[in-house]
């Protein structure tokens, strides 16, 4: 169970790294931009990244296809962040359970 909070707290870390990031690219850039998370993860590893695009273009069922597109255009911080708190909440959720 800690292991799992864990990752959910680092989920949520990468996202306010993220959202900073977007902040300082905002002010350099002098209007609000906000990277999407298929940049983010281009910026992390972009073979990977390659590789499940190309996996949604060609193997993914067509039921994923337009919402596995829509999350990757969503704000990198907002999905990192959706993550982080519903993996650290479910957790808690189980531990207050038993």
């Amino acid at each position: 169970m800690v292991v799992f909070r864990l990752l959910g707290l680092l989920f949520i870390i990468a996202a306010l790294m993220a959202l900073g990031s977007d902040a300082l690219l905002s002010l350099e850039a002098g209007e609000v931009t906000m990277r999407s998370f298929s940049e983010f993860w281009a910026l992390v590893h972009e073979g990977s990244r390659d590789a499940f695009v190309s996996w949604t273009d060609s193997g993914a069922p067509e039921g994923l296809k337009g919402p596995i597109g829509e999350v990757m255009s969503f704000p990198a911080w907002g999905v990192l962040g959706i993550i982080g708190i519903v993996l650290a909440g479910l957790i808690a959720l189980l531990r207050r359970a038993d």
